[in-house]
């Protein structure tokens, strides 16, 4: 690189780290700016706020109505076995989609919608390993979904779905990206609220931001990555007032965590589909599952202001909704019909979160992609967690593009940089990564900083079966 580009990144979520990560890889300097402060001494406080939340690693499967959001889910989902280590999975191999006979009853055929979905998704994965081999993460294309007749202990199944898609656990997700910003020298600044952005003369950038101390402070960016979830598209607007986003819908959500007090063994994401027919657990581990119900957790749909991208929810981010413990009793006693295993579960914590929309219907089009904003400015913004290392990539992309333009990086070495700077996160494991107990404790601390229960930061047993999956009766 002739000239070393200072990069902000603006954001500590998933995105917002991935961008960092990836950019500091490429030789720039980054420093990354976040408005929340860590609760427990020696972590960053990274993927703190409702993104936290949605942390599925979808294949695509639990989309039958959105053929393109199932390519998409599983092109993020192979992007993310090559850039994650497998310590952030903690040994999910499966999940299970599951039709509901009430919805067949009611004249919706979701068990041919889903027949065909997996179509799509075995000849979409299969053009994906005929491309590069090493995009095979799953298999044999031809085996990496099949359907299961019956689901026993679980009511209103007319069939069900195996499909490599598995959750990403939060806490570890965020312990592996805070090892991995401090590996690459990224200047992690907590306390840090950006107030404005705005394009200088030269072409570089002033981000204006508060310190932890309260202190108003000015940095200028040779480059600026705006990642900070919703909030990103105001920032957005306030540097290209041109700029224009499809219409946005965005749906306050209610999840839950609950615990399992009797330790049952589920290995696996459940999903029952859409509206009063069912609705999703997904176990981070033996002690604790995700929970979601869509009438109980469709709390309300707005859209974005298109006009200054102002995005709605921020005082009931802030506050919550005065009907959060109405709406989380009412899912837990619904999905107790559908899954005995939560007869004797205990609410340990309930969240709400913004999901994000092409269209009103929230079974479409959930990826947003990656925008440039100006020259030298992106934006990313990430419905899924899914889609962050897809997204990170296309967003380093327009990064070197911009040094490319501006004579700092050859043009033929940026693919060179590109593939080097986008390569597995861990690719030398910490010594105390292999060590369950350390591992646990590093992760107990970003269960702290992300106000999750704790015990989200313990893995799934480490008796598993010799082929890496547990042994699960389907």
């Amino acid at each position: 690189m002739k000239h070393k580009e200072l990069h902000v990144v603006i954001g500590g979520g998933i995105a917002g780290c991935v961008a960092a990560i990836t950019r500091s890889r490429a030789g720039y300097d980054v420093i990354v700016l976040e408005g929340q402060q860590a609760r427990s001494e020696g972590t960053y406080p990274v993927c703190t706020q409702t993104s936290n939340i949605v942390s599925e690693n979808h294949s695509g499967a639990e989309y039958p109505f959105d053929p393109q959001s199932a390519r998409d889910c599983l092109d993020g989902r192979i992007e993310n076995e090559r850039f994650f280590p497998e310590t952030i999975y903690g040994g999910k191999t499966n999940s299970r989609i599951i039709a509901s006979q009430s919805m067949m009853d009611d004249g919706h055929d979701i068990v041919g919608q889903c027949r065909t979905n997996m179509d799509v998704i075995r000849s979409h994965y299969a053009r994906r390993c005929e491309e590069d081999p090493a995009n095979a993460v799953f298999g044999d294309p031809s085996q990496v979904c099949r359907e299961v007749p019956t689901v026993d202990g679980v009511h209103d199944v007319a069939a069900a779905f195996l499909t490599p898609q598995r959750g990403m656990n939060p806490v570890l997700v965020s312990t592996v990206l805070d090892w991995e910003l401090r590996r690459c020298g990224v200047d992690f600044r907590e306390g840090s609220s950006v107030q404005t952005v705005e394009r200088r003369a030269d072409g570089r950038y002033d981000v204006v931001h508060t310190n932890a101390g309260g202190a108003t402070r000015t940095v200028v960016a040779d480059q600026v990555s705006l990642c900070a979830a919703t909030a990103a598209f105001g920032l957005a607007k306030s540097l290209n007032p041109g700029i224009e986003f499809p219409r946005l819908f965005m749906a306050l959500r209610e999840i839950l965590y609950v615990d399992l007090p009797d330790g049952t063994e589920k290995n696996f994401t459940c999903l029952k589909l859409e509206d009063s027919y069912g609705g999703m657990l997904s176990p981070l581990n033996e002690h604790v599952a995700m929970i979601y119900h869509p009438p109980a957790g469709h709390v309300m749909n707005l859209v974005m202001d298109p006009v200054t991208g102002a995005a709605p929810y921020a005082r009931h981010l802030a506050e919550g909704h005065p009907e959060m413990q109405e709406r989380a009793e009412r899912t837990l006693s619904r999905l107790r019909d559908f899954y005995p295993e939560l007869r004797r579960s205990k609410i340990l914590g309930t969240y709400l979160k913004v999901a994000i929309n092409t269209v009103s219907d929230s079974r479409m089009r959930r990826n947003i992609g990656v925008f440039g904003v100006d020259s030298g400015a992106t934006m990313t913004v990430l419905p899924k967690w899914t889609m962050c290392a897809v997204n990170g990539r296309k967003e380093l992309a327009l990064a070197l593009e911009h040094s490319k333009a501006a004579g700092n990086v050859d043009a033929d070495e940026a693919e060179e940089i590109l593939a080097g700077s986008t390569r597995t996160c861990w690719e030398t494991p910490p010594d105390w990564a292999g060590k369950p107990e350390l591992l646990t404790a590093r992760a107990k601390k970003h269960a702290v900083n992300m106000n999750v229960p704790e015990a989200l930061a313990l893995r799934f047993s480490d008796a598993v079966a010799p082929s890496g999956e547990r042994q699960v009766s389907y």
